[in-house]
């Protein structure tokens, strides 16, 4: 599609805050044929870079902003009264939001790290469980076999959503200095 300049410019009107009715009138041209330029324009520029590229465009706009605010802000902001030193920092925030840089991406790989270990863990004591049983019901006579298997799979996931109950408040803590991870025991003791 070959560039259109007057949908860029009716483009740039709308970003400056003009209506359709208002840029309409300002090009001689209907209001749907004003949308219908411009829908195509922004479809085809929106489509012609990548998110990646989208932010790169974005960032350095906003490294603009900050270099027309720097020069203001560090000679006193005192025309502005110190608005300016605050639009710097709502700018800056938008490059750290940007850009994605609020993200501990140490602690995002430790706690996928944490899940991906229990999950290792639950699986394996699983196919403990089953191999167990099933190695157990083997030595048993048939009728013992049942009563054991049926027992087996109603004791072991309620006593498992009880271990689980019991250690709802567990506080994992995590770097030096955590300590080690404090359960409730799952069985009461018998005296």
């Amino acid at each position: 599609m070959a560039h259109d300049s007057l949908a860029q410019v009716m483009v740039d009107y709308a970003a400056q805050g003009m209506t359709l009715a208002q840029i309409s009138a300002r090009v001689g041209m209907d209001i749907e044929h004003v949308h219908e330029r411009m829908t195509a324009y922004l479809e085809n520029q929106a489509t012609s870079m990548s998110v990646v590229q989208m932010r790169m465009l974005q960032l350095n706009r906003l490294e603009r902003v900050i270099g027309a605010l720097w020069e203001q802000v560090m000679a006193g902001d005192l025309m502005t009264q110190g608005r300016n030193v605050k639009n710097m920092i709502d700018t800056i925030r938008e490059i750290t939001e940007l850009m994605d840089l609020k993200k501990d991406r140490l602690r995002d790989e430790q706690v996928r790290l944490t899940q991906a270990q229990t999950q290792l863990v639950t699986a394996s004591i699983d196919v403990l469980r089953t191999g167990m049983l099933e190695r157990v019901v083997e030595l048993l006579p048939e009728e013992a076999r049942i009563a054991m298997e049926e027992m087996w799979n109603s004791t072991f996931p309620a006593m498992a959503a009880d271990a689980i109950a019991r250690n709802t408040a567990a506080v994992v803590k995590m770097g030096a200095g955590a300590g080690p991870l404090e359960l409730e025991p799952v069985f009461e003791e018998e005296d």
